[in-house]
């Protein structure tokens, strides 16, 4: 397992290297209006392909091991793409159909927006391809391409173009074409295969197994991406590019932690479920949440600590006041959007009972886009930040007493508790130690307060992690330390 997330970091913290370096030009480069239209564009690009296309790597992940036990790879492979090309086709017609009776201001940057769309979801499902079948070094460099290209051609079609939201949704197109090239054979499975074989009743599974998860996702982007629409309506493009950029600042790193850990360790769940059944898949279910909570929350606090030296580093002078007020507020939403996602909606994917996700998120989305609606005329960005964070924590609460019923994460409280207990030094020492507002600074913040929390880990023996690197001394044996 651990060799797994080892495996995988290049594909973690490269891709978030360089969407700090994003934040960094964008914010140079764009004024916080001009950053607010970009957001708006690329929440539309999240919502569409988060809504429809992500439930399709979800269910391959889920039967790909089973279909490969049975010798059925080609023929499943050809029911995942076909759903693919279905949702894809009712995606373009729908946007079609929108734009014939709603008037478009930027019809050309609309279908740009369309096609990045369709490409990146293309790239997504082949890369869940790749994750099932453990190819490492190949997922690990299109993930680095993909992020790497996107952020070069954006940049370099803003000076070829000027600073629109056009020229890095052109970048992110053309990126996400070349990445798509190169697992071009996978796209054309249905068609090696011969549409005459496909397996129907394997497409009629998917669907089944991926319409409740669309729903889910449909709600999920209700609950954490409808205050983008709302704060653009309701208080301007200004105010939500302060507040995407102080969102991006404290997802990022995050996100990186979750993609360390998940992408190893969800399939790996998955197998050991298929294997050896449903309580060791649950206990292996705690032990990864056990291993995500020990980085998500250091990472949370310690990025609500430094916000000033984070803001002060990162971004450009006109978005730092706002943007550094924000983050505190939006790494308590970050830590309970993990737990919602990364443990919580595990449980319900493992369980086979995705349905109740909707339950879970469906009352507190629907409370968000009130709350927005009510709070942001009022306090603007940090309106949505409060009514995120309410709303999460809530479905956060309902979310874990229903995955309960369906699939019990055996995550160990004392593990909590000692991960909490070692945060508490290095919030202590951010909070009392003052550091300069540079490049170093930000460095000697993080550097310090990481190896408090280590130091600290180690001395509560998180997750077994001193008892572990104890046993793998030379001559250890069995003389390990209780205390």
């Amino acid at each position: 397992m651990l060799r797994q997330i080892v495996g995988y970091v290049p594909s973690t913290v490269i891709p978030a290297a360089v969407s700090f370096v994003m934040i960094y030009v964008y914010t140079r480069l764009l004024t916080p209006a001009e950053y607010g239209s970009f957001s708006l564009v690329f929440s539309f690009i999240l919502v569409a392909q988060t809504s429809l296309f992500f439930a399709i790597p979800m269910a391959l992940t889920r039967f790909y091991p089973q279909a490969l036990a049975q010798d059925r790879r080609e023929t499943f492979l050809s029911a995942c793409y076909t759903l693919f090309y279905g949702l894809s086709s009712l995606m373009v017609l729908s946007i079609g159909s929108v734009s014939l009776f709603v008037p478009v201001a930027h019809p050309g940057l609309w279908v740009l927006t369309t096609l990045v769309l369709i490409a990146r979801a293309a790239v997504v499902v082949n890369q869940s391809v790749n994750r099932i079948s453990f190819k490492m070094g190949r997922f690990n460099t299109i993930e680095c391409a993909h992020a790497v290209l996107g952020l070069g051609l954006g940049t370099a079609f803003i000076f070829w173009l000027g600073a629109s939201a056009e020229a890095i949704v052109l970048g992110l197109l053309v990126a996400s074409l070349l990445c798509v090239s190169a697992d071009v054979g996978l796209l054309l499975t249905p068609f090696r295969v011969g549409w005459a074989k496909i397996e129907r009743a394997t497409v009629i599974e998917l669907i089944r197994f991926s319409l409740p998860l669309i729903l889910v996702d449909i709600t999920i982007c209700l609950l954490t991406l409808s205050d983008r629409f709302l704060l653009e309506t309701l208080a301007g493009a200004e105010a939500l590019g302060l507040y995407t950029v102080a969102y991006n600042l404290v997802e990022r790193p995050t996100a990186l932690v979750c993609s360390a850990i998940t992408t190893a360790t969800f399939p790996a769940t998955v197998q050991v479920l298929h294997d050896r059944g449903r309580l060791a898949g649950s206990f292996q279910a705690g032990t990864n949440a056990s291993m995500l909570l020990t980085l998500v929350i250091p990472a949370c606090v310690g990025l609500a600590l430094t916000a000033p030296y984070m803001a002060a580093v990162m971004i450009g002078a006109d978005f730092r006041p706002g943007v550094a007020a924000l983050i505190p507020i939006l790494c308590v939403v970050a830590l309970f959007r993990v737990v919602s996602f990364h443990i919580i909606d595990h449980a319900f994917l493992l369980g086979g009972r995705t349905s109740l996700a909707i339950w879970a998120y469906g009352p507190a989305a629907l409370a968000n886009i009130a709350l927005n609606i009510v709070l942001i005329p009022r306090y603007g960005m940090f309106g949505a930040a409060w009514a995120g964070l309410l709303c999460q924590g809530t479905a956060v609460m309902v979310g874990w007493g229903l995955s309960l019923r369906t699939f019990p994460i055996r995550l160990p409280l004392i593990d909590v508790i000692k991960i909490v207990a070692a945060g508490c030094p290095m919030a202590l020492l951010l909070s009392v130690v003052t550091f300069a507002s540079t490049l170093p600074g930000l460095f000697q913040a993080i550097v310090s307060g990481a190896l408090v929390f280590a130091a600290a880990s180690a001395a509560l023996d998180v997750g077994g992690l001193r008892t572990a690197a104890w046993r793998r001394l030379p001559g250890a044996g069995h003389r390990i330390p209780t205390r």
